[in-house]
């Protein structure tokens, strides 16, 4: 990944970051997630892996609330150019975003995905299985950072992942 940065997304990106979703996804759906937390001001960081002449991944970083607080963070979508995926981008990415939360002071970050990659980066079910979420189960996933914040409580996740 020598010739390849991670820099946060900026608004002429967006329809690059579009497309790479969509193409990775095989649907718009994750594209509408991107575009509606930036628009509702959910999004946290929105970084971009790029080899200054395309985009070739994203990841999105965005607010979760706890029993009604903003302290914790949401992970996803997570996409990377068809392809250049199993090339180490997509943990860059994440790699790199979670570095930024864990700076920001939030105490948790909570993912929905793919049960044996996930744990890679330190996500596991049993962080997550205590909080009550719109999901559950293997692909629900948390890391913590330290001993701060809440073991348990309800998950309020952004306007976007509701429509």
């Amino acid at each position: 990944m020598s010739d390849i940065w991670i820099r946060q997304a900026r608004e002429e990106d967006a329809d690059a970051v579009a497309a790479l979703n969509t193409a990775a996804f095989g649907g718009a759906e994750e594209a509408q997630i991107v575009r509606q937390l930036a628009d509702d001001g959910d999004s946290l960081y929105s970084l971009v892996a790029h080899n200054d002449q395309e985009i070739l991944g994203h990841i999105q970083f965005f607010k979760i609330a706890i029993d009604g607080q903003d302290i914790a963070a949401g992970l996803g979508p997570m996409s990377v150019t068809p392809d250049r995926q199993k090339q180490g981008i997509g943990g860059g990415l994440i790699r790199f975003g979670l570095r930024l939360i864990e700076g920001s002071g939030r105490p948790l970050v909570f993912v929905l995905g793919h049960p044996d990659y996930y744990p890679k980066f330190g996500f596991d079910a049993a962080s997550a299985a205590p909080f009550t979420a719109p999901w559950s189960g293997p692909a629900f996933m948390a890391l913590r950072f330290g001993e701060d914040g809440p073991s348990a409580g309800d998950l309020a996740y952004p306007r976007a992942f509701e429509e």
